[in-house]
């Protein structure tokens, strides 16, 4: 278009930078943002929005805002896309906040999107996520589903879950995401596993989160036979393949409940298993607290052959001589951690 002199609009500006934030490439999108200086169209509301969306999907949060705040006008979508890019920067969360408060201000409202990134991003917040949670009750917007299922969200990292069941009571309309936050939010909760059948009573299908929920759940409130069950059901009837996720937190589950031996037979028993190293770990975490000497040490070799350089894992085990009066075991550990340098 340069070279042949095509007329070019701020549309033509838009298209641009939109394929810039395709290509992840700032270095494009800085070259079409002086073009668009010199084309006079700095205070084109739509184009300084596709920068600062351009800035914000390169990780320029800095420059994102510079053009934000040189806008002479701005309208509700320039506010969403501000929003939007510093959420994704998770270091951003305070700025993201009174951007916010000052959008609000101005008479601006946030889409679903923004709203929903609002109550994900700030799960430590409790103070401000109530504050987002009042303005979607006074603006009408409870039953905007993702909305809703960021609130469940939210309120499930705060460990509330009285007002996670008072929102998920409330909806319409649920679908599998609604279903899986509210199950992550019961992790600390004896009811755990009535959810999960109410669930499949409604009719709603599973899916690998549901699973890992659950049996998150079931690890941390030691339910291993609910636990088990459930990991049976997964394969059999679901016929949803475990992933490591699965397989570690049930091999986690039965080392809490003492049962270590089970939990190394689980394992001996799926091959793919001998080499990972999360489930290893948590093989020789349960050894090392219920004093397998047997099965820690085989967990721990296998684990030496994979990480060789992690010290986590030699400390481990001698801890685990330590706590069982094998001393000269102890000592031959020390030195293969000094020979390595670790």
């Amino acid at each position: 278009m340069d070279e042949e002199g095509a007329p070019r609009d701020g549309f033509t500006f838009e298209s641009a930078l939109r394929a810039c934030s395709g290509a992840w490439s700032a270095e494009l999108g800085r070259a079409v943002h002086r073009d668009a200086l010199t084309a006079g169209l700095a205070a084109d509301v739509s184009v300084c929005d596709a920068l600062m969306e351009m800035y914000a999907q390169c990780g320029d949060m800095e420059m994102a805002c510079q053009v934000f705040d040189a806008m002479p006008e701005r309208d509700a979508v320039s506010w969403n896309v501000l929003l939007g890019g510093l959420l994704g920067h998770g270091g951003l969360s305070a700025q993201a906040t009174e951007a916010w408060r000052r959008m609000l201000g101005e008479g601006h409202k946030p889409d679903s999107v923004v709203l929903s990134a609002m109550l994900w991003h700030h799960p430590g917040d409790g103070k401000q996520g109530r504050e987002v949670h009042a303005w979607v009750i006074r603006h009408w917007l409870e039953t905007e589903l993702s909305v809703e299922n960021a609130l469940i969200g939210m309120y499930s990292r705060k460990n509330e879950l009285g007002h996670a069941l008072s929102v998920f009571e409330s909806m319409p309309v649920r679908d599998l995401a609604s279903w899986n936050a509210i199950l992550s939010a019961h992790s600390q909760d004896f009811r755990v596993l009535m959810m999960f059948r109410r669930m499949v009573d409604f009719g709603a299908r599973s899916d690998e989160t549901t699973f890992m929920a659950v049996l998150s759940a079931c690890d941390n409130l030691g339910l291993v036979e609910g636990g088990m069950r459930l990991f049976s059901e997964m394969e059999n009837k679901y016929r949803i393949q475990p992933n490591v996720q699965h397989r570690t937190s049930l091999v986690n589950m039965l080392g809490k409940a003492g049962m270590v031996r089970e939990a190394y037979e689980f394992m001996s028993k799926r091959a793919c298993l001998g080499n990972e190293p999360t489930v290893l770990r948590a093989l020789l975490h349960a050894s090392s607290v219920h004093g397998n000497i047997r099965i820690g040490e085989i967990s721990a070799e296998k684990l030496f052959d994979l990480e060789p350089e992690n010290a986590h894992d030699f400390v481990t085990l001698m801890k685990m001589y330590e706590n069982t009066g094998r001393l000269e075991d102890l000592e031959k550990v020390k030195k293969m951690m000094r020979d390595k340098g670790l």
